[in-house]
């Protein structure tokens, strides 16, 4: 029998995208060569439509869609599972109570770290790994820190009562201190809400260790949690790579690819390059775009100083084999905890390594020293070090080049999903 499984996402094909859309996208392709078919059910700004995108119907709801309408939306899709992919407020935890109140079961994968910290990065204090257990207190002065509150002031927000602000106060100029104030209240809702989700899935999904680590401290049944790793697509496939051979006849080429945001750690790669000399064979190629003006502003500035520095603009995700394929190494200097990330996969799939922060999902996937590099997140001097090194020492490349394999493929992690789906539908007849 043919299973029916609906992709929730907060974004979707055409419009620019992230690795957990790139995820969706494969996964869907490849279900389908395993009895599974798949709809994605995604939130939009502009009006409803309907579409396919590579042979997989595609249905955009407006993100303020209310009860009703999305319920008719699952309905008519006719799913046997439901798959929430997303945590935003297109598609996130009211989508999957809207569901889950039709009697379909629902399964969750957390591609982020938001359905567990209220700061978003999973950074105790900003400063380092947090063990994910969500604490009023803990959480209230973490959070409070990361709004830029001097710490004295944290620890008096973490120790108030809870409290919940009137909608009026919200509305008003004292609506941040309002906020602030309540800090412990946002943290036990984020307990909450976790909980609700734990109740309303079937299983929840993680993408790394660390996640299901996360899950297990906040009293998350273990048997309720599925650890399936993502993979590369097929389009990532090496192509005979040829060692750089001697520092002096071209520069080693170290390239980025992603959202340009402060999380992601450009600014690391930047003020690394201002550390290393002019004379070193080395040359930064950054690919993507972002919303943070000020973030992007600097970044253009300090590659208008320095030749060394190319930004490339955006890409299309079709487009990202031939970046990869041109560096000699691919830099993940993120500041939060990955719970991939995919485009680390894809690199090693095309035998490029990864030179990434000792963090989350990086840090489970980079094997330090034998197919790639773990720096310090927030080490700029740490990272120029590496770079240097690794310019003027064409075996310590080369060895890690030899060694970046791929050691999964997206039908590895279809047919995971495809026993999932069945299991959980098998359990719903009874």
């Amino acid at each position: 029998m043919t299973l029916r499984v609906v992709h929730c996402a907060g974004f979707y094909f055409p419009d620019p995208v992230g690795g957990t859309e790139v995820y969706v996208r494969d996964l869907a392709a490849a279900l389908l060569e395993r009895g599974v078919e798949s709809s994605i059910a995604a939130s939009t700004t502009d009006s409803a439509r309907d579409y396919l995108w590579q042979g997989v119907p595609v249905r955009r709801y407006p993100a303020d869609v209310d009860r009703a309408q999305f319920q008719q939306l699952v309905r008519q899709l006719e799913p046997d599972v439901f798959h929430l992919h997303s945590w935003t407020t297109g598609a996130g935890l009211t989508h999957l109570r809207h569901a889950a109140d039709l009697g379909i079961p629902c399964v969750a994968t957390l591609h982020v770290p938001a359905p567990l910290c209220i700061r978003g990065t999973m950074l105790l204090e900003g400063t380092r790994p947090c063990d994910g257990r969500i604490d009023e207190t803990r959480c209230a002065y973490c959070w409070a820190l990361g709004r830029g509150v001097p710490a004295p002031a944290a620890h008096l927000i973490s120790r108030l009562p809870t409290w919940t602000p009137p909608p009026w106060l919200t509305r008003s100029p004292a609506r941040r201190l309002a906020t602030l104030a309540s800090a412990r209240t946002i943290a036990a809702n984020q307990a909450a809400r976790l909980q609700e989700l734990s109740q309303l899935c079937e299983r929840i999904v993680v993408p790394s260790e660390w996640v299901r680590s996360a899950l297990h401290e906040n009293a998350i049944p273990d048997a309720k949690i599925l650890l399936s790793r993502q993979a590369a697509s097929a389009a990532f496939v090496g192509s005979g790579r040829k060692p750089r051979d001697s520092a002096g006849k071209r520069p080693l080429t170290i390239g980025f690819v992603g959202r340009i945001e402060t999380y992601k750690g450009v600014r690391t790669l930047i003020e690394a390059m201002a550390h290393i000399p002019s004379q070193t064979p080395l040359r930064l190629v950054i690919a993507g775009t972002g919303d943070d003006a000020r973030n992007l502003k600097a970044i253009e500035a300090a590659a208008a100083r320095d030749p060394r520095i190319e930004l490339v603009g955006a890409l299309p995700h079709d487009g990202i084999p031939a970046f990869l394929d041109s560096l000699d190494i691919l830099a993940v200097p993120s500041r939060w905890m990955e719970t991939g990330p995919i485009v680390v996969l894809e690199a090693q799939a095309m035998g490029v390594p990864v030179m990434g922060a000792d963090l989350g999902g990086i840090a489970e996937r980079v094997r330090d020293g034998i197919d790639g590099w773990l720096l310090p997140f927030d080490n700029p001097r740490a990272w120029a070090a590496a770079m240097q090194r690794a310019a003027t020492d064409p075996g310590e490349v080369a060895m890690r080049t030899a060694n970046s394999v791929r050691t999964r493929s997206d039908g590895d992690v279809a047919t995971e999903m495809a026993t999932l789906y069945g299991e959980v539908h098998e359990r719903a007849k009874k």
